[in-house]
């Protein structure tokens, strides 16, 4: 009897297989983050950023954990990596002290008591995809000056992008010893040779398994299309992680379009009464925050309204 599968189809049941074996030959994964709702402002400045990836690359060669992906946010942390639970408790405890010390050094007392860990395991291959693409796309969304390939304090633009250069970085190695501790804001660590530095941080692609990251995705396209169209998906991954939502204006109008069916019964959400519209508003600010911006644009709704609803 004939296989009736096309060519297409032999090559994504090919391509998926692939993705699964890498999964399973591996592991456990985690994606470890901390609250940024309760947590005192961690980034203040560029120079805060770069610390934080630096202490990030020390952390994971102290451990032995392996990041496949992370961003570092202003006031919070994710990461998603492949350790055991107790590699990835040690890291914490390891990164959080570093930055305990140097905020300490440049702002005198801090308050790091909302800085606790919370670490989810990611049990299958479809779970680590919207993972790693959740995390992916957190700085860019949360900042409109940065693209998935622009966002420069994590390792989400790496993925899928061999334009990626390290032509101006230097090894570790090759550093001198002030200029070291200058990196690091403590006595020498002992790292791998292959840790290279640019930027005045210690560079992502040298500490992060980008490819083992990338072979959880059929290819870019795949990939590109994780991060791009599965809101839903991240929306729940944050507020299971009690961290902010946040869509793009397409995403957010599909969502504004869902409710609006659901809740009203009607397709065009401009179409509503003002009751009605304010409850939309109301569910768009408490669910996915949406900007005031987005609800202003897409509800139709003067700026003042607006203002007044959210009690500015």
């Amino acid at each position: 009897m004939k296989n009736s599968n096309t060519p297409g189809q032999a090559s994504f049941a090919l391509k998926e297989a692939g993705c699964e074996a890498s999964f399973l030959h591996g592991g456990p994964y985690w994606h470890l983050c901390t609250p940024g709702q309760s947590t005192e402002l961690l980034c203040e400045s560029e120079d805060d950023y770069r610390f934080s990836v630096t202490v990030s690359a020390i952390a994971a060669a102290e451990t032995g954990v392996r990041i496949i992906t992370f961003q570092v946010m202003s006031n919070h942390l994710h990461f998603i990596m492949e350790a055991d639970e107790g590699q990835c408790m040690f890291f914490f405890d390891s990164l959080k002290r570093r930055i305990r010390r140097r905020m300490a050094s440049v702002r005198g007392f801090v308050d790091l008591s909302g800085f606790v860990l919370k670490f989810i395991p990611v049990k299958d291959l479809s779970a680590i995809r919207n993972e790693i693409a959740y995390v992916n796309r957190n700085g860019y969304l949360a900042d409109s000056r940065y693209t998935p390939f622009s966002y420069p304090w994590g390792a989400g633009y790496l993925y899928f992008n061999p334009a990626a250069s390290t032509d101006a970085a230097i090894p570790f190695r090759d550093m001198t010893i002030r200029d070291t501790l200058q990196l690091c804001r403590s006595r020498v660590p002992v790292l791998p040779e292959t840790y290279l530095v640019g930027n005045h941080m210690i560079l992502p692609q040298s500490f992060c398994a980008i490819k083992k990251g990338e072979s959880f995705f059929r290819d870019a396209h795949h990939y590109f299309s994780a991060v791009s169209k599965n809101y839903e998906a991240y929306s729940e991954i944050a507020k299971r992680l009690g961290d902010d939502v946040f869509l793009n204006d397409d995403e957010m109008f599909a969502t504004m379009t869902l409710l609006c069916r659901k809740n009203f019964n009607e397709s065009r959400a401009t179409m509503l009464p003002i009751r009605d519209k304010l409850e939309l508003a109301r569910q768009m600010r408490r669910e996915y925050n949406a900007s005031e911006g987005q609800i202003q644009r897409m509800l139709r709704l003067d700026r003042s309204i607006v203002a007044e609803l959210f009690g500015r």
